[in-house]
């Protein structure tokens, strides 16, 4: 137990929230809607929405111990 507690010491890292906000044309169907148009819009905005954060400095430098996790939320702003 001592030899995962030294381990689980020394870890940091960073947690970017990327949440899959709805389009603003999409109703109710979007839970059951898996075309291919619909699936390829939704990985593009999902990889925008990561190139976005990455474009974060703060995402990329590790936390100091003390803290351990740092977590980030870049909302959209439409």
């Amino acid at each position: 137990m001592q030899t995962l507690k030294e381990e689980a010491d020394i870890k940091v890292c960073n947690v970017v929230h990327l949440i899959c906000h709805c389009m603003t044309y999409e109703s109710g169907a979007k839970d059951f809607e898996f075309s291919r148009r619909t699936m390829e819009e939704h990985w593009r905005a999902r990889y925008n929405d990561a190139i976005s954060a990455l474009g974060h400095r703060e995402v990329l430098e590790l936390p100091d111990r003390i803290a351990g996790v740092r977590t980030f939320d870049f909302a959209r702003s439409d």
